[in-house]
């Protein structure tokens, strides 16, 4: 499945098919395809607005035909890095704009192509592998779809053989949505991983205490979303950055606040990784270890590494002639557009314009554009840049802000961080889909018992399962009536101690007890005044056991599966006579596992087709999975 251009490691790429009027994707113009850019992106920012990215943000730009081959699209590409949580993001994003849109249709993949697929992969057809897939995976109103091929060379069909071009593709999907449309399962798949957007936005945030320069709290506080370029240029640093961080030339650290910093849990886990000893002469004074501020100074000292090396990085690309233009918004007619469509939809929270929450929302908009309608081609966006203008900008009061400190509220905890190992098994088990054999033979063994014991009539079979009322029924056993129907089947005698075993037609048998009872011929199976229920059943065992011994060497005993070697067979077989004890390598049969051996067997000769094992299992509730070998 691999993908279709050649991006860097951990991008996603996105392409938008839209659609004329008529639902002609070809013929559409560029100028449309830029009003739908700007009406997709107006209908997310809501929900972008308070997400941080680790390195690229959710963009769009116009691609025409001639460059590619491919219709007129919107194209998307967005590097995640170590947080898989911005691609799933991007995933969603995609499914919402699809359900507003009823024409639009999608493409997505990665550097390990089709990766919506592997999400899915225990519930796809056996047809789809990488190479089958190619220009058959889209996403259309708010679901997944894949191409099916024909069954046969022989089979008609109007869907494309081969490796569709995505002009064709894109037809069939906007023709036969319900034929291309994948199984429920997975759409679930899918879904599952999405559902808990955009709530999850919030929660995989994490609130920490950083005590910082107050200049960087001050640019934080106007431009949050400088934060994940500072933790990645801390991260990333070099020797050369390492003389910025020794100089400090920007964010001194004499003025230094506590301050509340606002990251994903990515980011924190990697800036609160990093082991880094400051230079004493720059004037870092970190409390001992075990002070409760600890955390908090080393963060803010990471942190203020991380602007000062971006600072640095700006200034250098100054001092060598880079451009420094900045976007003119005043003459941009489609930020004039884009724009009214933030306030129309409510983007500003009816804030008054000029106001300081108005003005920092118009900063992020602004952002936002020029990433995703010019990616790449915007230097004013560059975060060092930014960084050097807020410098000159901001109001870092130094007062204000150490009055601010009593205010603050206690950082989240961070013991999530910690992964137990019972921790990482059940996030093993809660991400595993595919039941395990054990759990199938448990799974089908525990039904057939149940089924046997259901009640059955002249009008068929009634499954507990099917009844709620039979939950927790008590089983009534009469002994009587079962040694009653014993006898007269196998029309055998249990001796007494005083008869001649000789006579018995069980002549290895032998018993010492005083209370034996005894089924005698004509007796019809009633218990004498003397005997004991619970021998009758014990000498019972021990006669079904000896017959197990005796068949074990015939080919009717071979047909069986037996229980594996134990220490000791006594403790589940009873003691053993004489007779016995002569089969050292007897086994008992293993009843569950020859029973679910058999029907597995019976139902995989079926071939798919209706049999008596298939409608079995119906009977009983129960689904077998596909492709169980074993």
């Amino acid at each position: 499945m691999a993908a279709s251009m050649d991006t860097s490691e951990n991008t996603v790429i996105y392409k938008l098919f839209c659609a004329n009027d008529d639902g002609n994707c070809n013929l559409i113009s560029t100028e449309t395809l830029e009003l739908c850019a700007e009406k997709y992106l107006s209908q997310i920012t809501g929900f972008l607005h308070r997400y941080i990215w680790q390195n690229d943000p959710f963009n769009l730009r116009v691609v025409d035909s001639l460059t590619t081959g491919f219709p007129p699209h919107l194209e998307g590409i967005t590097s995640y890095e170590d947080n898989v949580e911005d691609e799933w993001f991007i995933v969603y994003l995609l499914y919402y704009l699809s359900e507003k849109d009823k024409n639009l249709i999608i493409q997505i993949q990665d550097n390990d192509g089709e990766f919506l697929l592997i999400e899915a992969a225990d519930y796809l057809p056996k047809w789809v592998n990488p190479d089958t897939s190619e220009n058959r995976i889209f996403i259309h109103q708010g679901a997944l779809h894949i191409i099916p091929i024909a069954r046969s060379p022989g089979e008609v069909t109007p869907l494309p053989n081969g490796v569709p071009s995505l002009s064709d593709a894109i037809s069939v999907v906007r023709k036969f949505p319900s034929v291309t449309k994948a199984s429920s399962s997975v759409q679930e798949m899918i879904k599952n991983r999405i559902k808990d957007y955009p709530m999850r936005v919030d929660e995989y945030k994490h609130r920490a205490h950083c005590y910082v320069p107050c200049s960087v709290a001050a640019i934080l506080k106007e431009d949050p979303f400088l934060l994940p370029y500072a933790v990645k240029a801390f991260y990333l640093r070099d020797p050369i950055d390492l003389k910025a961080c020794r100089a400090m030339r920007y964010f001194a650290p004499e003025t230094r606040v506590m301050s509340e910093v606002t990251f994903t849990r990515c980011l924190y886990a990697q800036l609160s990784g990093q082991k880094y000893e400051p230079d004493k002469m720059t004037g870092w004074n970190l409390p001992p270890v075990n002070h409760p501020d600890r955390k908090a100074h080393e963060l803010g000292m990471k942190l203020a590494c991380g602007f000062e090396i971006l600072a640095s990085s700006a200034q250098k690309k100054k001092e060598v002639g880079k451009d420094n233009a900045e976007h003119d918004f005043c003459n941009d007619v489609r930020w004039r557009r884009f724009a009214k469509s933030l306030k129309d939809k409510g983007y500003f929270r009816a804030e008054v314009e000029g106001s300081r929450m108005y003005n920092t929302l118009m900063l992020q908009a602004k952002e936002f554009y020029l990433s995703s309608l010019n990616r790449g081609t915007a230097t004013s966006s560059s975060p060092g840049i930014r960084i050097q203008k807020l410098l000159k900008t901001v109001n870092a009061n130094y007062e204000e802000m150490k009055e601010a400190e009593k205010l603050l509220r206690p950082p989240d905890d961070d013991s999530w961080m910690d992964i137990t190992p019972e921790i990482f098994d059940s996030m093993l088990e809660k991400m595993s889909h595919q039941p395990t054999e054990a759990t199938v033979a448990k799974t089908l063994t525990s039904g057939l018992k149940s089924f046997v014991h259901s009640h059955s009539d002249i009008e068929g079979v009634e499954p507990p399962v099917c009844n709620p009322k039979n939950k927790k029924q008590k089983i009534n056993f009469d002994p009587d009536a079962f040694t009653d129907a014993i006898s007269k089947i196998l029309d055998f005698r249990i001796p007494h101690s005083d008869d001649d075993v000789s006579s018995s037609s069980m002549s290895g048998y032998s018993d010492d007890d005083d209370d034996d009872v005894t089924l005698e011929e004509g007796s019809k199976g009633k218990y004498n005044t003397g005997g004991s229920k619970e021998k009758v059943l014990d000498d019972m065992k021990e006669y079904m056991d000896q017959m197990d011994r005796e068949l074990a060497k015939t080919n009717i005993g071979l047909s069986f599966e037996r229980l594996p070697p134990t220490a000791s067979i006594e403790e589940e077989t009873g003691p053993l006579s004489d007779i016995n004890d002569e089969d050292d390598d007897f086994r008992p049969v293993d009843v569950n596992f020859t029973a679910l051996k058999n029907l597995l067997e019976s139902y995989s000769s079926q071939q798919g087709l209706p049999g008596p094992v298939s409608n079995l299992f119906s009977s009983m509730g129960m689904e077998v999975p596909d492709n169980l070998d074993s």
